[in-house]
């Protein structure tokens, strides 16, 4: 296999990846919304004690925490492939492999609106962030109810 072969390959792969992790930063949230809408549902319709309750919202806050540090995870590395696919095709257009680079990011992109310079990512990031809180503000409550009752 030659150094271009090789080069080509390590870049294919690094696509790959890229498009992995950008599929996955954008089901994780829907997986989070569907998790947490099961766990409330279980909590407050079919477990009619407050120890139990407590219980499956605390291990609940638990599983979007791990959810939302996967995302932030997955986001690093996603970015990490982004640099690496645009150094690489900066080099191809110095050398003519290729004519022009792609854009993946939306400030390489000009005359965008303001609504269209607003990373989606730190929108699901707040929504993760904010449905894990609101899991541990139901588990506080509950205890709260739990020890003074």
């Amino acid at each position: 296999m030659s150094e271009e072969e090789k080069e080509i390959a390590q870049y294919n792969q690094c696509s790959e990846d890229w498009r992995h992790y950008n599929n996955t930063i954008w089901q994780m949230p829907t997986a989070a919304i569907a998790i947490a809408s099961a766990i409330l549902a279980v909590a407050y319709q079919y477990v009619g004690e407050l120890l139990p309750r407590t219980v499956i919202l605390f291990f609940g806050g638990l599983i979007l925490s791990g959810l939302t540090v996967a995302l932030i995870k997955h986001r690093l590395f996603h970015d990490q492939r982004t640099v690496f696919l645009s150094d690489t095709e900066k080099d191809w257009v110095n050398s003519n492999k290729i004519k022009r680079i792609i854009k993946r990011r939306t400030t390489e992109i000009q005359n965008v609106s303001w609504y269209q310079k607003v990373e989606a990512y730190k929108w699901l990031l707040t929504v993760m962030i904010i449905t894990t809180l609101s899991f541990f503000g139901l588990f506080f409550y509950n205890l709260f109810l739990l020890l003074w009752n």
